[in-house]
């Protein structure tokens, strides 16, 4: 990607091309961001489990097979996670009220306060690196995190 590859551009009209560049760039520099910032966090969480929690933090109790969509795992594998976490009672097992043979994970109050403490520490590790930047490209991140919950937000409409 080139600086201004998009100045003055029209919604709508940058190329296929361009977009997807874009796109590309985007997921790839989220991915790193997020295992770096995890990384120097620290933690005794990995990052998937973490994750998890914040996923039932937005979205309510949802099912395992929900939950594994979310994180591109397989079934078997999310319920690994969801019997960890569950064992350490982070989440528990629900009846789901529209089907009684199914069951929800729902984020206890310690699942909640857990992922307080992890998002404490990532903004902790991640602030120095922060601090080191100009006012303007402060400015920018901060758009640029609004958009990026935007674009997520419109990305997990469209696949529900």
């Amino acid at each position: 990607m080139q600086k201004g590859d998009f100045e003055g551009r029209e919604a709508g009209a940058a190329s296929d091309d361009s977009l997807d560049e874009l796109a590309n760039t985007l997921v790839a520099n989220g991915l790193r961001f997020s295992r770096a910032a995890g990384r120097s966090a620290g933690g005794s969480r990995s990052l998937i489990s973490v994750r998890v929690l914040a996923n039932l933090r937005h979205g309510g109790p949802l099912r395992v097979g929900e939950l594994a969509a979310r994180e591109s795992v397989s079934q078997p594998t999310m319920t690994g996670i969801v019997n960890r976490l569950a064992a350490d009672d982070l989440v528990e097992r629900r009846s789901d009220a529209s089907d009684a043979r199914a069951s929800v994970i729902a984020l206890t109050n310690a699942g909640m306060a857990e992922l307080e403490r992890s998002r404490a520490a990532s903004a902790e590790s991640v602030r120095p690196a922060l601090d080191a930047l100009e006012a303007e490209d402060l400015r920018t991140l901060e758009r640029a995190a609004v958009l990026l919950g935007d674009l997520a937000e419109i990305l997990a409409r469209r696949d529900r």
